[in-house]
């Protein structure tokens, strides 16, 4: 799980686009990032999972996720989907300030909107376009994607009983930045929660309150991101691949990897790596 720098397309104020899901077995693992982000599944099936609720859309489904919101992703059919991820920043300027003080949006594959779809079609249609006349069909597009959330898919602030605010979020960006840098060595809880002045106790509530994960879990999946890179792309042993990725001991990389892909690091190279 890390955190994800979202650039928008160009001539764009977000970044719009295709993805076409091939295998069964696509996974994008955990990851967060501040623009918020709207799914449309077009064909196929894409299965999206953040806190703790496991939302599957089919053709012609929608989901949003908000900004800093923790989510992964797989495709259980192949198909198509488009996504559209509105950088915070803008989405507080669009909604004059608005969006994350006052509301958030709420928009599930169980709530239809022909309007949403319609735009999003249109948008599909013209975003790769190189016309300016197009650009500004596109632009317009967004605006009214954003106006039909505003208009019908509102969820006050007041209603939520924790929102995450930028402060604590930076501070967040911050660790998780350090747990990067120092991933592949013994790091421990103690060890980062000293470094960011932090109580341990308090910073493990801390961290499980504002990711949604707890410092182990994070600490893992990146830990386990490597060592697929690893077992995908070299000839390493399971034991270097192990050591490399910071897990202390083989069993303990054994174990985590089954946990998260149903198969041991040796199995799972066999049958997906091996030709």
């Amino acid at each position: 799980m890390k955190y994800e720098k979202i650039v928008p397309t160009g001539n764009y104020p977000c970044k719009i686009f295709t993805f076409y899901t091939k295998s069964p077995d696509r996974l994008i693992p955990s990851h967060w990032h501040g623009s918020g982000e709207l799914l449309f599944c077009i064909s196929g099936e894409l299965e999206v999972t953040f806190k703790n609720t496991c939302y599957s859309l089919k053709e012609n489904d929608l989901l949003f996720i908000n900004s800093n919101i923790v989510h992964s992703s797989r495709s259980p059919i192949p198909g198509e989907c488009l996504a559209i991820q509105f950088p915070l920043e803008y989405l507080a300027e669009a909604t004059e300030g608005q969006y994350g003080k006052d509301f958030i949006f709420e928009l599930t594959p169980k709530q239809q909107s022909n309007v949403l779809k319609e735009l999003l079609l249109s948008i599909r249609k013209h975003f790769s376009k190189s016309s300016l006349a197009e650009h500004l069909l596109v632009k317009s597009n967004v605006y009214r994607l954003l106006s039909e959330l505003c208009k019908e898919h509102l969820m006050s602030v007041a209603n939520i009983k924790e929102i995450q605010s930028v402060k604590y979020l930076e501070k967040m960006r911050e660790v998780n930045d350090y747990i990067l840098q120092n991933y592949h060595r013994d790091l421990g809880i103690e060890e980062v929660a000293q470094v960011f002045s932090y109580n341990t106790s308090y910073f493990s509530r801390f961290y499980k309150k504002f990711m949604g994960i707890t410092f182990t879990e994070y600490l893992h999946s990146i830990r386990l991101e490597a060592a697929y890179k690893e077992l995908r792309d070299t000839d390493a042993t399971i034991l270097d691949i192990a050591y490399n990725s910071g897990f202390s001991t083989v069993k303990s990389f054994y174990n985590v990897f089954k946990k998260n892909y149903e198969l041991s690091p040796q199995q799972y190279r066999q049958k997906y790596f091996k030709k």
